[in-house]
């Protein structure tokens, strides 16, 4: 018999909005994932906004607003923010949750202060990738060691960040806990019909050599060693082409001029964001990432579940999602002749490409699936609630 609402244990999950990024989509996988269990989730948003808000509402989840407007005046921010912190703890006080879970290290903040002062038995807070904002602002850093302080669980998504966290903060290494990123695979599924349909949709001929990037234009994520690689395989691989999926942080422009620099600007196609990642991915032969840093890429582990070769900078989770090179190629980050070579040695070994997509495919199925992400969280839920 299924179980009623008032029976239901409450989870309130905080965060700063839900726009279409990696943090937010795994939310809304685990508060989707929970639709069957004893919890019953609750979303607590710093500002109201997000594509993803739409399908938290079709799940029936009920939301809260803040009030913060990330367009406003320093001095209104401030104001709103410290509203927001009043709303969270009247929230918990009110509906009394079993837990109050922080998403990202704004909303850990809030979430751990309000908790506490709101008597909520079980805190748990996340770190979602290194914690490399603690560089660029240092009152993070003491931000971050207060909310964890005042968590009862810090739930991390490789061992690196673990790693990362404890080197710089200290604490109890027992209070943190890995839960791996999980991923939707139907959709990674995709026929040669989609993978043709998709090249033909992009000007690209069943001969050409595909290499596809998915990741935001932001000066650490790699692009221009990774324009300088492709510049150099050209002249062995002239039907060599880069798809580059992601949206413009900035940089856009002169990526394209370094691009008509090198003289590849004909081999590349500027897809900005797009919402067909999966269908993209179809129609490459090889993905790369040549990210200076990383907590856990989920768009790695969407090439992964895609089937697709990977060649993978080793920073943060990326060795572990490929066991140290079984999965994938590893190269060091920034080092453009590294980058080159393996690009260069997997579109020459067609059947290393096969092998290794194969095998990331099939470990992605095994380890990282939703059921197993939310299972995990389940698990922490219920020993935090017992």
């Amino acid at each position: 018999m299924p179980m009623s609402r008032k029976d239901m244990k409450k989870i309130v999950y905080v965060i700063g909005s839900m726009g279409r990024g990696g943090a937010e989509a795994q939310l809304l996988m685990l508060m989707e994932g929970l639709q069957k269990s004893e919890f019953r989730p609750h979303l607590f948003v710093l500002e109201k906004r997000g594509d993803l808000l739409e399908n938290v509402h079709a799940l029936g989840i009920p939301v809260w607003d803040g009030g913060y407007d990330s367009c406003s005046s320093h001095p209104k921010k401030v104001a709103q923010l410290s509203l927001a912190l009043i709303r969270l703890w009247n929230l918990l006080r009110r509906e009394k949750p079993c837990i109050v879970h922080g998403v990202l290290p704004l909303a850990n903040f809030f979430a751990a202060v309000a908790g506490r002062l709101a008597g909520t038995s079980c805190i748990i807070t996340s770190r979602r990738a290194l914690n490399t904002h603690q560089d660029r602002v240092p009152g993070w850093r003491w931000a971050d060691m207060l909310s964890a302080r005042l968590s009862h669980k810090v739930i991390v998504n490789s061992k690196a960040v673990k790693e990362d966290t404890l080197y710089r903060e200290g604490g109890d290494p027992g209070k943190i806990a890995v839960i791996y990123n999980g991923i939707s695979l139907v959709k990674f599924r995709q026929s040669n019909d989609v993978r043709e349909n998709v090249r033909e949709e992009l000007g690209l001929s069943s001969d050409d050599e595909v290499l596809i990037i998915v990741a935001n234009l932001i000066p650490y994520k790699g692009h221009r060693e990774l324009l300088k690689a492709v510049a150099a395989v050209r002249p062995d691989f002239p039907r060599i082409r880069l798809i580059v999926v992601g949206e413009d942080r900035g940089i856009g422009g002169s990526l394209q001029r370094e691009a008509e620099k090198l003289g590849i600007d004909d081999v590349i196609h500027w897809l900005g964001m797009r919402r067909d990642v999966s269908r993209l991915l179809a129609a490459a032969d090889l993905y790369v990432s040549a990210s200076h840093e990383e907590g856990f890429s989920n768009s790695l582990l969407e090439a992964m579940a895609a089937g697709k070769p990977v060649v993978a900078t080793r920073v943060g989770g990326n060795p572990e999602m490929l066991e140290d090179g079984v999965l994938g190629v590893l190269v060091e980050p920034g080092n453009v002749g590294e980058l080159t070579s393996a690009i260069h040695h997997l579109l020459t070994n067609s059947r290393k490409r096969a092998v290794l997509g194969k095998r990331a495919s099939t470990r992605v199925a095994l380890k990282y699936a939703s059921s197993r992400m939310v299972e995990a969280y389940l698990q922490g839920y219920r020993e935090c609630c017992s």
